[in-house]
């Protein structure tokens, strides 16, 4: 590969030699290629793999970071030259944009519509709707209104050979069969360069709050958060924060933090319930008239600077014991969790403290049906851990998936579990 071969596809300006800031996980690119439309993204895909090489698909690189590092890397595909909303279907509830359209681009055109795709990454500025799914991200708004899974109606994407394959459509229902979209949320680019996506959209909530309440000790907290979701109205989202985990407080203690969200009437009923609910525990709860800034710096955890962060997966009602197991291990963290789908992150400051935490947590974690994955961490970390994990029995379908889409390996080999 030259960049001449390159150049010819999609102009010489869009063609640059690959530097220490492209690197993907300490592997620098020889180069970068900026494609323009999915017939230059095929040709770049056969160009690759016409000589033998391997590609990583970018967006706007903020979420580079995770998964493992690629075998190896010659070329990084940017896509931020396709950032179209292709089509918004107000009266469907349904919008379609290229993959490289940042996120912020997407809102502004719902919202003339009153409407929003109601996911809430970490640094959602610097996020592309094709990062969105090949990192599945997702932050406090998981707990009523679902993950990128839940959202997404269609897909298109080009295979390692440079096919098109289109899953999904354009409407809420479509007939019966392979469910492909879901195929490439959180693959990280291993089984197709995402081109467009279309998802279902939401009316935005008129107005959001937020109640911060105290705890005396994570336990407290953890008890206090299911107890909220016990309500008949639980919370539109629910968060556990350890010591640390809130910039705003409570210090060495912890917080539950509670975000209601509706019309006026709404808001004040919800806001009444949680802070009665506290004081009937002996707590006390602050509310906070923003609870969307305050919900966005809570989604930004997993972005903060940090050695690394932890993702530990676990059942609700055991949110409370993982956070008490991480601080006996009695080194700098702070913890965040997501009470109800049972999610605890964990964000380490020191690198040498790594391996022994996640040699501690995994395996308790994963006798009891749950996991534990090296969510981001510095490249170094990554070769000493792995950042996945036991992949479980579902490995020989995820490598047949993997052949099927990707047979001579082109696109990102090495990220994902197992190698994949």
């Amino acid at each position: 590969m030259t960049d001449a071969t390159f150049a010819a596809i999609v102009g010489a300006a869009h063609v640059v030699p690959g530097r220490a800031d492209d690197a993907v996980d300490g592997r620098v690119p020889a180069f970068v290629v900026r494609p323009g439309s999915v017939d230059e993204v095929q040709a770049c895909v056969r160009a690759v793999a016409a000589d033998g090489g391997v590609l990583v698909v970018r967006g706007l690189g903020a979420h580079l970071d995770r998964g493992a590092p690629p075998e190896r890397l010659d070329v990084v595909v940017a896509l931020d030259r396709m950032a179209r909303v292709i089509d918004h279907q107000a009266g469907d509830m349904t919008v379609t944009a290229e993959a490289g359209c940042p996120l912020p681009a997407l809102a502004a055109t719902l919202a003339s519509a009153g409407q929003w795709l109601p996911l809430d990454p970490p640094r959602p500025e610097a996020t592309t709707v094709g990062g969105l799914i090949a990192a599945d991200l997702s932050g406090p708004l998981r707990a009523t209104q679902g993950r990128v899974r839940d959202l997404l109606l269609g897909i298109r994407v080009v295979d390692g050979a440079a096919h098109v394959v289109a899953g999904g459509g354009r409407v809420v229902k479509n007939v019966a069969g392979y469910d492909l979209p879901k195929l490439h949320v959180g693959a990280l680019g291993t089984l197709g360069v995402i081109v467009e996506a279309t998802f279902k959209v939401r009316p935005r909530p008129e107005r959001e709050e937020a109640v911060v309440v105290a705890c005396r000790s994570i336990a407290i907290a953890a008890e206090t958060a299911l107890a909220f979701l016990d309500d008949a109205v639980p919370p539109f989202w629910l968060e556990l924060a350890g010591p640390g985990g809130l910039a705003e407080g409570p210090g060495d203690g912890a917080a539950v933090v509670a975000g209601v969200a509706g019309i006026a009437a709404e808001v004040a009923d919800g806001r009444r319930r949680i802070l009665d609910a506290a004081r009937a525990r002996g707590l006390h709860g602050v509310a906070v008239a923003d609870g969307a800034a305050l919900r966005a710096r809570l989604a930004g955890f997993a972005a903060e600077p940090a050695a690394a962060v932890l993702r530990a997966a676990t059942l609700p009602t055991d949110v409370g014991a993982c956070m008490e197991e991480l601080a006996a291990a009695r080194v700098p963290l702070r913890c965040l969790a997501h009470v109800a789908p049972g999610i605890v992150r964990v964000a380490m400051t020191r690198a040498a403290d790594v391996p022994a935490v996640v040699a501690r947590l995994r395996p308790r974690l994963e006798a009891r049906g749950g996991s534990l994955v090296v969510e981001r961490a510095l490249a170094a970390i990554k070769t000493d851990v792995d950042p996945w994990g036991d992949p479980g029995p579902a490995l020989g379908l995820m490598r047949g998936v993997k052949a099927a889409f990707d047979p001579d390996r082109v696109l990102a080999p090495g990220r994902l579990v197992a190698g994949i």
